[in-house]
């Protein structure tokens, strides 16, 4: 939105999107929060909330006829929208991919019929999409010109009172509801054993004011745990271990060069539904995009208060397993781009707009 608003000021951007986005100048006429949901027995639950989105946002489009609509991930929602917006005359542009690479290929035939231009973030979904005969740039990933704004780790330690001389550890179990209800119980088991292993380790737990505070309600009763809210980054990045549920974070986490462990827990109708479409050897990010298990991934029922435990203190206690990992992860900036993603996409845009 920036770097098309810097092509043009005039761009009046509506639709759906978080927080940052509505800073940005969007009209959102849906909260991001609102539509997060994994997992396919979750998604049935809301499907009615999903059909109410589906039609208003049809709606606006035919009062407001936009010139152009840029969908982001989201596949399940935004590949039907797609077909709908393509009906209606309206250029359709996507970034970020659905992982059709990895389940659900057929819907590639249907992406074809849409897609005025794919715009991906991994550089192996550029090959993909030229062989399936759909527009594509790899633009890079958007966390290479991301700005931490990380304070000094020492600066950062002393800010919430943790000990520099002792082991911190980070916990980020999800922005989502659902991930929140599902992490919980093993986060808290791996917080005891691990404690109960090495009394000096402190925990730092990445929360969100967009949650309520129940969800964290479980951690701020413990002594060695901190909460800290909306501020994700020093975490990650001064963390001696990460805890991270398998997502955007553990990419970031793994590109500011922290050890991590990922884990994922979702309905077990969801999982095994899921184990029976989905054709990929990982499913943590960092092991995607270099091709390798760099990362240890404990998903359903691997992930346990005693094996997570057990592959943190891996982490806190063997440099060989520690610098390996490390070695893996720093691999990752080569391959994901150089800063400027928004920019190409803009300039791609705004080509077919003037």
């Amino acid at each position: 939105m920036t770097a098309m608003k810097a092509h043009n000021p005039e761009h009046v951007f509506w639709g759906l999107g978080g927080d940052l986005m509505e800073a940005e100048g969007l009209e959102a006429l849906y909260h991001a929060r609102d539509l997060s949901v994994t997992g396919f027995i979750e998604v049935i639950k809301h499907l009615s909330f999903f059909k109410e989105v589906m039609a208003s946002v049809i709606n606006e489009c035919e009062i407001r006829k936009p010139d152009a609509a840029i969908l982001l991930d989201y596949p399940g929602f935004n590949i039907r929208l797609g077909m709908k917006l393509k009906a209606l005359g309206i250029p359709v542009y996507y970034y970020i991919s659905p992982q059709v690479w990895a389940w659900k290929k057929g819907r590639v035939k249907t992406m074809r019929q849409f897609i005025k231009r794919m715009f991906v973030i991994f550089p192996f979904e550029e090959d993909f999409y030229k062989k399936q005969g759909i527009p594509v740039t790899f633009a890079g990933h958007p966390v290479v010109e991301k700005d931490f704004q990380l304070p000094e780790r020492s600066e950062f330690y002393e800010q919430y009172n943790f000990d520099e001389t002792k082991p911190l550890v980070a916990l980020l179990p999800g922005s989502r509801r659902n991930e929140m209800e599902r992490h919980t119980q093993p986060l808290l088991e791996a917080i005891k054993l691990l404690s109960r292993e090495q009394p000096e380790i402190q925990f730092v737990l990445a929360g969100l004011s967009s949650l309520s505070d129940s969800y964290y309600d479980p951690f701020s009763e413990l002594e060695n745990v901190k909460i800290i809210k909306d501020e994700p980054y020093p975490l990650m990045a001064h963390a001696d271990v990460a805890i991270v549920a398998s997502g955007t974070a553990t990419l970031e986490t793994a590109y500011l060069g922290t050890p991590l462990v990922v884990i994922y827990k979702i309905a077990s109708v969801s999982y095994l539904i899921g184990k029976l479409l989905v054709d990929i050897e990982h499913i943590a990010m960092p092991n995607l995009i270099i091709g390798e298990r760099a990362v240890t991934e404990l998903i359903q029922n691997e992930a346990r208060g005693q094996t997570i435990a057990d592959e943190v203190l891996k982490l806190l206690t063997d440099p060989s397993v520690k610098s390996e990992m490390l070695e893996k992860l720093d691999m990752l900036k080569d391959l994901l781009g150089r800063p400027g993603c928004a920019k190409i996409i803009a300039t791609e845009i705004e080509r077919d707009l003037d």
